[in-house]
């Protein structure tokens, strides 16, 4: 009897073995599944942080590229403004020239080995009008020529207007002989 006693006791402790452990497993099924939601809502937010470190790195780089934007903006515009200082000074420069201003001289030789045209204006002196033509007939340069307009010998260094000479004159040159 004692040992039906003793086998009863036995018995009843690993029946409480057995219920202690099946709530210490409940308890860690319970803990496990909270463990598990935990890891899910990680995930989930690494997910988020991943994805919001992506737009992050792209909006750094449409940023980067803003400012290298704005920055050769600022370039052209300061280019601009160069360029637009530099057109306002030569369209209030004092060179203007207009067409009514542009002249031109006859030149010939007795020979009629030359008869030619030179542009230039009343302002030039009459030796860069004298260049112009030895440009053009430059076998004439190796000579002292005489120019003689209307019988008078032109002063090289006066200018066109100081010779007296208009639009359409002729002007004789003269080779020495």
């Amino acid at each position: 009897m004692q040992q039906l006693y003793n086998e009863k006791l036995k018995n009843k402790k690993l029946e409480d073995e057995i219920l202690k452990l099946k709530n210490i497993s409940k308890n860690q099924l319970n803990e496990l599944n909270i463990l598990r939601n935990k890891f899910i809502n990680l995930q989930n937010e690494n997910n988020y942080l991943k994805q919001r470190l992506t737009i992050e790195n792209k909006t750094n780089q449409i940023i980067k590229l803003n400012q290298m934007n704005i920055k050769e903006i600022n370039n052209l515009k300061q280019l601009i403004i160069q360029k637009d200082k530099e057109i306002d000074k030569l369209k209030s420069s004092k060179n203007k020239v207009y067409m009514d201003d542009i002249m031109v001289i006859n030149f010939f030789t007795k020979d009629q080995n030359l008869k030619c045209g030179i542009s230039c204006l009343a302002e030039d002196t009459f030796a860069e009008v004298e260049e112009k033509l030895y440009k053009k007939f430059d076998e004439f340069r190796n000579t002292n020529n005489i120019l003689l307009f209307k019988g008078t010998k032109i002063l090289r260094f006066k200018k066109v207007r100081e010779n007296n000479i208009q639009d359409g004159d002729t002007i004789q040159i003269v080779k020495p002989e």
